[in-house]
């Protein structure tokens, strides 16, 4: 089987390349002019220059092929334009389907987010893939729902879509620092343990996204995370691992929302990412990131590593590319000892 990867330059994208390759599927990955592709470097793959918002280089990409994993997404907390999420959700999505169905392509397995499945109430009480819809303020979750209405839109006739929804991913080449992994360096240098969240690993995220492809129902989503942690839980296991616990708190609503609306200042004036956003933090205050995996563990056989197996490779990873502050690199070091080295092909 020969397999498609939108946005296979990316965290999840570079790692389902991996996965297709360990478990029989021949990957194709799509990846646009200039793109950042160190997570691919040493791979036997063929690379297609395209974009999702580029139909005609989607036809092309395309031939031959059986599946398509359309991980391709802006993954960012703000932008100054809202079209910066939605274009290619809407659109870029839109024109996945369209050319998939055009080449004959068997199954397409969506990559969402865990955020359009809802927010738990109870970190104690994970939800399921039947929790009601959130109505969400934040842009990026608002374009995953828009991405997964579209695709799931054009499950039948020949077609087949799965989607996936994974949450709280972690690990090795993220050269980039995706939110989530910019939120464990805050954790690791001083910020608060405020929500509780699933600690995936990107590599079981990955492999799971084949057996989506293998085993998969139609019209389905799956959700796929490691272990659902409280706030104090994941203080814990940061004590555990890295020698440093977050205090578990949480501020007033208020103290939140200033210090987003400062962050969402300076990235307009920076053009770089804010570390949070005022909708972020309406949509999220007072709930939790926590989800329960049973179904794909059950129908896809999916598997995750443990939290402290997860914590552990996202800190070897943050070291080997040097992404935190000199003084909390030798703290980690010291506590890792001979667990701090990198793996032997990873590549800066």
């Amino acid at each position: 089987m020969k397999a498609l990867i939108t946005g296979a330059t990316g965290h999840i994208g570079c790692h389902l390349v991996r996965a297709c390759g360990a478990l029989g599927v021949t990957p194709v990955a799509l990846a646009r002019p200039g793109s950042e592709r160190r997570g691919l470097l040493g791979l036997d793959v063929q690379v297609c220059e395209g974009d999702v918002l580029d139909a005609a280089s989607l036809e092309r990409a395309m031939h031959g092929v059986g599946w398509v994993f359309h991980a391709a997404a802006v993954h960012r907390n703000w932008a100054a334009d809202d079209a910066t999420f939605m274009q290619p959700a809407v659109a870029g999505t839109a024109n996945v389907v369209a050319a998939a169905r055009a080449a004959g392509v068997k199954r397409v397995v969506h990559t969402s987010t865990g955020a359009t499945v809802g927010f738990a109430d109870d970190p104690e009480r994970p939800i399921d893939e039947g929790a009601p819809a959130p109505q969400a303020k934040s842009v990026y979750v608002r374009a995953k729902q828009e991405a997964e209405r579209v695709v799931l839109q054009a499950n039948g006739a020949g077609l087949e879509v799965v989607v996936v929804n994974p949450s709280g991913v972690f690990g090795p080449r993220d050269y980039r620092l995706t939110p989530a992994t910019r939120a464990i360096v805050g954790l690791l240098q001083g910020d608060p343990s405020m929500l509780g969240v699933c600690l995936t690993d990107v590599r079981d995220v990955a492999r799971a996204h084949v057996l989506a492809a293998q085993r998969g129902k139609p019209g389905e989503r799956y959700l796929l995370t490691g272990d659902s942690l409280s706030p104090a839980q994941v203080s814990q296991v940061f004590a555990e691992v890295c020698g440093i616990e977050p205090k578990a708190m949480r501020p007033p609503r208020f103290v939140l929302r200033l210090i987003a609306g400062m962050q969402e200042r300076s990235a307009r004036k920076s053009g770089q990412d804010a570390a949070v956003t005022r909708d972020q933090i309406d949509d999220v205050f007072g709930k939790h990131l926590c989800y329960d995996s049973r179904k794909a563990r059950s129908e896809l056989g999916a598997t995750f590593r443990s939290a402290p197996e997860v914590v552990r490779d996202a800190v070897r990873w943050l070291l080997f590319v040097e992404a935190l502050k000199p003084k909390t690199a030798a703290k980690l070091r010291a506590k890792l000892g001979a667990d701090a080295a990198p793996d032997s092909d990873w590549v800066r």
